[in-house]
């Protein structure tokens, strides 16, 4: 795919060098990294409050748009930007077809013939990174999204 270009070895020593390792979220020892969740509460809720104000279907989708316009606001602060995509070969297609129109979905599958590995991307077509974005909020494919100081970990917790 033309949109989608691959990083060079230089490009991901670079990532890793500044974060550790390029699958953030399971860093053992995140303290030397500045972390943040994204979160629609500004505090941790309890189990009860958890219950009831997330246990429905759509919560995730309800806050998409937001999470992309912030996702959006730091590619037009930090432009030469990195995506981690894992796993994107095991999207269930039956679960892919649930949650996305057709269009959407043969981009995916596009995608994942041209993306057969976990890899370091670069992407300048708002297009796909607002589907990599959908596919992380609503729980199909998880990407973390690397902004010269700091990642935003595509497992987001909207919960």
């Amino acid at each position: 795919m033309e949109a989608i270009e691959y990083a060079s070895g230089n490009e991901i020593e670079k990532i890793i060098s500044t974060f550790g390792r390029l699958d953030v979220e399971n860093f053992d020892n995140p303290n030397q990294l500045v972390v943040g969740i994204l979160d629609k509460y500004n505090r941790a809720l309890n189990e009860e409050e958890a219950l009831r104000l997330i246990s429905y279907e759509g919560h995730n989708i309800k806050y998409e748009k937001d999470l992309i316009e912030f996702i959006l606001s730091c590619i037009r602060e930090y432009p030469d930007f990195y995506i981690f995509i894992r796993k994107l070969k095991d999207i269930n297609n039956r679960e892919l077809k649930k949650k996305f129109d057709s269009e959407q979905v043969n981009l995916v599958l596009k995608m994942k013939k041209t993306i057969v590995e976990d890899s370091l991307i670069k992407v300048r077509d708002t297009s796909i990174i607002k589907l990599l974005l959908s596919l992380s909020t609503r729980e199909i494919c998880f990407s973390n999204f690397f902004f010269g100081s700091f990642v935003v970990i595509g497992n987001f917790d909207l919960i």
